[in-house]
């Protein structure tokens, strides 16, 4: 008898939540859907209000704020290849595009649709692997100018590949949104060219409005050319090494920098890691392991150099090998600073750099 009465009371209750689910059903969607219109509207307020403060505080022009976008290398990990954003006098400027940049972008709430110039520093694809989507998505998000895209000569060839990639997908935008908001004289990019001075001496590639990038010649043998790059504003200079080994150039580039971006390899953790794959016969990877040490410069070598170019402060990105975050700064940045006595930060995905200016 008891078995019995709790069925009834069970389906009961069952008929009472469904009654309740379904006899209301026009009210209760009428009670649901603004409160999840609200919910949407809310999110979206809220990330165009984060997008309109952000884009404010980085297009001001009281300070040269530098992003680091990508801090990875073509070794697989958490973060975007190599990527870094210069934010100066109301300018937008890329420099390099790695894998995930555009994603990466996207999640800083960078103001994409500014972005003024692109600037490669070799043709190594975790530099410029998502030029395509910089182009694409910038346009569709509101720039309106052809995009410049600077580098060492190989550029337009670079660039011609992404023009034609995505010329179908351009086409078709502009074909379902109309010219107005898709305007198709905008769609794409235009390569700029340069050719180094293989001296070490710096070659001024963009010179907008007291806003001036210079361009070297690094080692980075045998990809050739391969440049680095040197924004000078308002008496200030940020460098921007790209891939190479301790170079001269490099070092007179730097002198009394800023800020010196620069990549960081330590190679006796990547010579362990070739030895190890060597003893279980991944020799493909160990011997990759071993040239890469050969055109990259060593934590070491990078904190020697940028003590002695009197650099004030030292970013380092582009870090080999990939390790988890918390473990990054205790293996390149101790041995940066046994030879360096500047600030030295270990980048990550997001890391935003201040320069105030007079």
């Amino acid at each position: 008898m008891r078995h019995r009465y709790l069925l009834i009371s069970s389906r009961l209750k069952i008929a009472l939540i469904l009654g309740a689910l379904v006899l209301p059903t026009s009210a209760l969607l009428r009670a649901q859907l603004p409160l999840g219109a609200d919910v949407v509207l809310a999110n979206v307020k809220a990330r165009n209000e984060a997008r309109k403060e952000t884009a404010r505080k980085l297009l001001a022009k009281d300070a040269i704020t530098v992003v680091l976008v990508g801090t990875g290398s073509p070794l697989p990990s958490d973060r975007a290849q190599a990527s870094t954003a210069v934010f100066v006098d109301g300018r937008f400027l890329l420099f390099d595009c790695g894998d995930g940049a555009s994603r990466s972008i996207d999640a800083l709430n960078l103001p994409i649709g500014q972005i003024e110039a692109v600037f490669l520093t070799h043709f190594h694809s975790d530099h410029f692997a998502d030029l395509g989507e910089i182009i694409d998505r910038s346009w569709i998000q509101g720039r309106r100018q052809v995009l410049a895209v600077y580098g060492p000569s190989g550029v337009a060839e670079v660039l011609d590949g992404f023009q034609r990639a995505y010329r179908l997908e351009r086409g078709y935008r502009t074909a379902h949104h109309g010219e107005k908001v898709m305007p198709s004289e905008f769609a794409g990019a235009a390569a700029k060219p340069f050719a180094p001075d293989e001296s070490g001496e710096s070659v001024t590639v963009y010179d907008q409005q007291g806003v001036v990038v210079k361009a070297f010649a690094v080692n980075h043998a045998p990809v050739h050319p391969a440049v680095g790059y040197r924004v000078e504003f308002g008496g200030k200079v940020v460098v921007i090494s790209g891939d190479t080994t301790a170079t001269a150039s490099l070092a007179t580039q730097s002198r009394d920098a800023d800020l010196l971006v620069a990549e960081a390899m330590k190679m006796a953790t990547v010579s362990q890691m070739q030895k190890a794959n060597e003893q279980l016969g991944n020799d493909a990877i160990a011997h990759i392991l071993h040239d890469i040490q050969s055109y990259h410069i060593d934590v070491e070598q990078l904190g020697a150099l940028a003590e002695e170019a009197k650099v004030k402060r030292l970013a380092l990105t582009h870090l080999v090998p990939p390790v988890p975050k918390a473990v990054a700064p205790l293996l390149f940045k101790r041995p940066v600073s046994e030879k360096y006595h500047g600030e030295t930060v270990v980048g990550e995905d997001g890391t935003r750099l201040v320069i105030p200016l007079p």
